[in-house]
């Protein structure tokens, strides 16, 4: 092809036609421009072919954190909801003039307030998208935002899971190691019906008990609220996700 157009030229100054070897000139710079500019658009059209691929990519990793999330702390506000209530079942009996509840009844009670659970986040992935600085969603500009939104809700919510964390471990448990008989506890899990060895009316007299109880209660209740309202924001998350990548529905169902 370089020939041919070579042979052109060098015939058209030959026959010293040099208006029609400008113009055939100027017409194959514009040919070489417009190859140039194709190239160019091809190259581009695969950049972004490429950065579509990697955006779908991460979106896809994301859905699957957000959704190992949104099951997990499902399954953990139950847990942590049955906790709170009976906390608050036992502030009822502390606060009550006339209780009447066998040790076993009281026991069965108050183990579940014992029955601390672990509360855990994934966040690696989340973690890693958040650190890549050059990054956007291109199809969603507002989710990075909205993902700093959300880790501002993770910290909270693990600063609330560590309150209740020391309240456990630092309060309730060492007093009831000391002031009560964990052998009552024992006896509950394994179904058997030994007589107590001391009486649960000596906790529900005792001030320090009670302050304690009561500060379990401080630190369970604003908690599962918090579990709640980061489940819904997951949610929101979600289904921002499936709105701009319908296609990662279908590869988190396979």
């Amino acid at each position: 092809m370089i020939k041919f157009f070579r042979k052109i030229r060098q015939k058209l100054l030959s026959e010293n036609k040099f208006s029609k070897y400008l113009i055939y000139a100027i017409g194959e710079i514009i040919l070489v421009v417009i190859g140039i500019l194709i190239a160019l658009q091809i190259n581009n059209w695969n950049e972004n072919q490429k950065n579509n691929e990697k955006e779908i990519s991460i979106a896809k990793e994301l859905y699957i954190e957000l959704n190992e999330n949104q099951i997990s702390v499902k399954n953990q506000l139950e847990l942590w909801e049955n906790r709170d209530k009976k906390i608050s079942e036992v502030i009822s009996l502390i606060e009550s003039e006339n209780v009447k509840l066998t040790n076993r009844e009281f026991d069965s009670t108050l183990i579940y307030v014992i029955a601390f659970s672990n509360f855990k986040l994934k966040q690696s992935k989340f973690q890693r998208i958040l650190s890549l600085e050059s990054f956007q969603f291109k199809k969603s500009p507002t989710l990075i935002n909205d993902m700093l939104s959300l880790n501002n809700m993770y910290t909270t919510l693990m600063d609330y899971y560590r309150q209740n964390d020391d309240n456990y471990h630092k309060l309730l448990q060492p007093y009831l190691i000391e002031n009560y008989a964990t052998e009552n506890f024992n006896n509950i899990i394994t179904g058997r019906k030994t007589e107590s060895k001391v009486d649960y009316h000596q906790l529900l007299y005792d001030l320090k008990f009670a302050n304690i109880i009561h500060s379990s209660r401080g630190s369970s209740a604003p908690f599962v609220q918090r579990i709640k309202i980061t489940i819904n924001r997951i949610e929101a998350l979600k289904r921002q996700l499936e709105k701009f990548y319908p296609s990662i529905i279908i590869a988190n169902n396979r």
